[in-house]
């Protein structure tokens, strides 16, 4: 076991940014509202993304570099768009995760604060562990917390199954298309399984792998690691809209709007399966795994922003010197956010995850042209199969997000 633990990491820091809002929020609201209607829409987003981090483990296994050095080799359009979109993801994303965990963390303790308050208490605790720490800390307490909760969120879900179909509700519903439940499946499809732009970080998350183990991280093993990552990410998605079908759909209870309420059903959902005697590990493990969520973004996305700052000012290698700079203005800027500029929770998350799925064609067309470019060899390039998935999944998000757009603006 020890032995398999060693060679994977990135993926499994990969599948703990994805169990954040799209699985712990979304997931469960699909279940609980639809039953089983919308797994067919869940799996198809989940393979629309699969070339754009299929692309990020290539790259990075072909230059040992991220893709933050890939799209500044294609244009300053590109390392622009970038740039604007992890300043924004630093406060957006991390706030919205920030808000989940500060929920969870509330309505265990019965904490007489809100959940802004939380959140930013528990974002400082965060930065002082990963300003002492580097990755090699950060994935090995990732590890362990991820692991734990897939198979606690297995087994609750096998113990469920006897649920489905108790009510005559039924599994599904007959989906009729109109404005909110297209509106609920593209805010779904922003996160789910996580932001397309989780790959730019994966690749960051590569490199680093690839230093601390050396060439026994080659591109096999990064490839191992990123399926097994990336289908955790969509078992788990499945084992939440399971676990709210049972629950919450079949029973007709509502699924709640703010981030305590929101907590506190989604620890019933576990414990009206389990028992009552298996609320403290549940709450345990869910409180980890969301905050590991949140140590993985906080780690990342300061991490990138940091290599975007050197390529700038015309440095080749990563140096830490900023890392800590831009980790105190995620903090600074995320508790400014919550504390002041934050109103409705649902909204808060709405906007975040649309913001994601909005962007998803653009990450997924230049991580394309990255790994096209003349950089890399042709061993590391993608087959016409692959090509062609990706550009049916950039065709389809970006028509998905022209919708969007169209029904938000209009």
């Amino acid at each position: 076991m020890s032995n398999f633990l060693s060679r994977v990491g990135p993926g499994l820091m990969l599948a703990a940014t994805a169990v954040g809002v799209s699985h712990l929020v979304y997931s469960t609201q699909a279940g609980g509202n639809y039953g089983f209607s919308l797994i067919g829409v869940i799996i198809l987003i989940v393979l629309l993304k699969y070339p754009a981090f299929h692309f990020a483990v290539d790259y990075a296994s072909a230059t040992g570099r991220s893709l933050v050095t890939g799209y500044s080799k294609i244009s300053r359009v590109a390392l622009a768009w970038l740039t604007i979109g992890f300043f924004v993801d630093m406060f957006i994303a991390t706030g919205a995760v920030a808000l989940v965990t500060a929920g969870l963390v509330i309505s265990v303790f019965n904490l007489p604060f809100t959940g802004p308050q939380v959140a930013v208490a528990l974002m400082i605790i965060s930065a002082l562990i990963l300003m002492n720490g580097h990755y090699a800390k950060a994935e090995r307490i990732i590890k362990v917390l991820v692991l734990t909760f897939s198979i606690l969120a297995v087994l609750t879900t096998i113990l469920a199954l006897p649920l489905l179909g108790s009510d005559d509700r039924g599994l599904a519903v007959a989906l009729t298309p109109d404005r909110s439940l297209a509106l609920f499946v593209i805010a779904m499809a922003g996160w789910m399984p996580m932001p397309s732009n989780g790959a730019i970080l994966f690749s960051k998350w590569i490199c680093e792998k690839r230093n601390l183990a050396g060439d026994s991280f080659d591109r096999d093993g990064a490839m191992f690691d990123f399926r097994l990552g990336y289908g955790l990410s969509l078992v788990l998605a499945l084992c939440f809209v399971t676990m709210g079908t049972a629950v919450l759909f079949e029973t007709g209870r509502g699924v709640p709007t703010s981030a305590g309420g929101f907590a506190t059903e989604l620890l019933g959902i576990f414990t009206a399966v389990v028992g009552n005697w298996v609320y403290p590990v549940i709450a345990a493990a869910g409180i980890a795994v969301i905050w590991s969520t949140q140590v993985a973004l906080m780690d990342a996305l300061p991490r990138v922003t940091n290599r975007l700052f050197c390529i700038m000012k015309g440095r080749p290698d990563d140096t830490e010197s900023y890392y800590g700079r831009f980790l105190l203005l995620q903090v600074v800027g995320v508790t400014i956010m919550l504390l002041f500029l934050m109103g409705n929770f649902t909204a808060f998350i709405f906007f975040a995850t649309s913001m994601g799925f909005v962007a998803s064609p653009a990450v997924a067309y230049y991580n394309y042209r990255a790994i096209m470019s003349d950089e890399i060899p042709e061993a590391f390039r993608p087959g016409k199969c692959m090509v062609f998935w990706n550009w049916a999944g950039i065709l389809s998000l970006t028509a998905f997000a022209i919708a969007f757009l169209w029904s938000r603006l209009g």
